[in-house]
């Protein structure tokens, strides 16, 4: 897909009416209704007008792009995260590891495997991802340095690579293998990290 198989130009903008008051959220979740229903490429933002009875000048006024509205919308499903402290790189690694298990078989499974796949052949779409990625990567990334500093691991450690290793393995089943993301998973991983794999 090409940007210019989906992108969508906003309307001039006129002083219009005051906002509805609740708009923004119902604007939201018939948003996240669509990308649900059809996918990133097929999403308009004048379905989401006729849906919502919301002037798309409007829509546009508070979003400026069908991509901006998407990651508003998918954010307001996202539960916000602090780095874990809980004394321990075992205790932080298992809820972080816990915390991506249960958005990738959750509610958002199928709408973010359809967005990184989509996101592969459309420009806008993938900064978004990257820009997501990169903001849940940094919490990850903080755990392991925090573990670093207490002595937990050495300074030599990859930090780039042991995030990887730790959330790779379960969006690797949801995008690539399908096999089970099983409940036991998170602990699985984590353990496998903790103790390696060669022989004791």
């Amino acid at each position: 897909m090409s940007s210019d198989n989906h992108s969508e130009q906003p309307p001039r903008r006129g002083r219009g009416r005051p906002r509805r008051e609740g708009a923004d959220a119902q604007i939201l979740d018939e948003t996240f209704a669509l990308l649900r229903e059809k996918g990133y490429t097929d999403l308009t933002v004048d379905e989401v007008a006729e849906r919502t009875k919301v002037a798309k000048t409007t829509i546009y006024r508070r979003w400026p792009s069908k991509g901006a509205l998407v990651a508003a919308a998918v954010a307001t499903r996202t539960p916000a995260f602090e780095p874990p402290d809980t004394g321990s790189l075992e205790g932080d690694l298992m809820v972080v590891v816990n915390r991506a298990f249960l958005i990738l078989t959750g509610e958002l499974s199928g709408v973010l495997a359809g967005l990184v796949g989509e996101s592969q052949l459309d420009a806008e779409l993938r900064e978004i991802v990257l820009s997501a990625t990169r903001q849940r990567r940094q919490i990850y990334e903080a755990v392991v340095r925090r573990a670093v500093d207490r002595g937990e691991l050495g300074e030599d450690v990859d930090v780039e690579l042991l995030v990887d290793v730790l959330v790779g393995a379960l969006w690797n089943r949801l995008l690539i293998t399908r096999a089970e993301l099983r409940e036991s998973l998170p602990r699985e991983i984590v353990q496998m990290v903790m103790n390696g794999v060669s022989p004791r």
